[in-house]
């Protein structure tokens, strides 16, 4: 009898549980009508507020996931895409999954990190197991190409004033990139703050201790200079008028 590897398995079983519990939640959210995919877990980037796409396409992410429970896991990666492009946290992490195992999807690290990523961001507490798993894979060089990538994905959002954006943009800088930007992190978590962002405070001041006192004012300048960038660029909130 041909037996299937223990890694293989307990992969296998990881899929499993990550597609069921994905099924569950989404389930629990159309009978609630409440967003898709909430969650009130304490993760590093704060509470999540819920996933628009899969608000907006509920069908299209019940299809995936029957597709996934029936084995047709290349449909299922084809309609996990373009809500994991769109913000959807469970897709993608059940992107990740499936780039990782290489079902659906040809097998490839890097990509599976980098959804892993986005999904532990957006608040996806399961994803930094998969993201654990994959420690040696994450070299130097892919962690600055997937933090510069992701930052790519933040742009819009953080130069549209999203607190929220702005508070994942600053975990980029401290856990993704090889060596962190803690400067960078403490301007992107103080404006975050002063937008109010749930748990933006906890996390600057966090930060902010970390920091040489010397660098400390310094830091503090350049997240008044990045606010005004902001406002320079068209952000509309009215600490611009107040302040520049």
């Amino acid at each position: 009898m041909i037996r299937t590897p223990l890694r293989a398995r307990t992969l296998a079983l990881m899929l499993s549980t990550a597609f069921a519990a994905a099924a569950a939640t989404q389930a629990q959210a159309e009978t609630a009508a409440a967003p898709a995919n909430e969650t009130t877990a304490n993760v590093t980037a704060g509470d999540t507020t819920g996933d628009t796409a899969a608000q907006a396409a509920p069908s299209t992410f019940a299809r995936a996931i029957a597709a996934a429970r029936a084995g047709d896991t290349a449909t299922a990666a084809a309609l996990f895409l373009p809500l994991a492009r769109s913000g959807d946290a469970v897709a993608q992490f059940n992107l990740a999954l499936l780039y990782y195992d290489g079902r659906g999807l040809p097998q490839n690290h890097a990509e599976a990190l980098y959804w892993a990523w986005r999904a532990r961001l957006a608040g996806r507490t399961e994803a930094l197991a998969l993201i654990t798993r994959m420690a040696d894979a994450a070299t130097p060089d892919l962690r600055s190409a997937i933090a510069t990538r992701i930052e790519a994905d933040l742009h819009p959002r953080v130069t549209a004033g999203e607190g929220r954006a702005m508070l994942e943009l600053s975990f980029v800088l401290t856990d993704i990139l090889p060596e962190p930007d803690l400067t960078g992190a403490y301007v992107w978590q103080a404006l975050s703050a002063a937008f109010e962002t749930p748990n933006a405070i906890r996390a600057r001041d966090a930060t902010f201790a970390r920091l040489d006192p010397k660098d400390r004012p310094a830091a503090q300048q350049r997240a008044l200079e990045t606010l005004k960038s902001l406002c320079d660029t068209g952000l509309g909130d009215p600490v611009c008028t107040a302040l520049f």
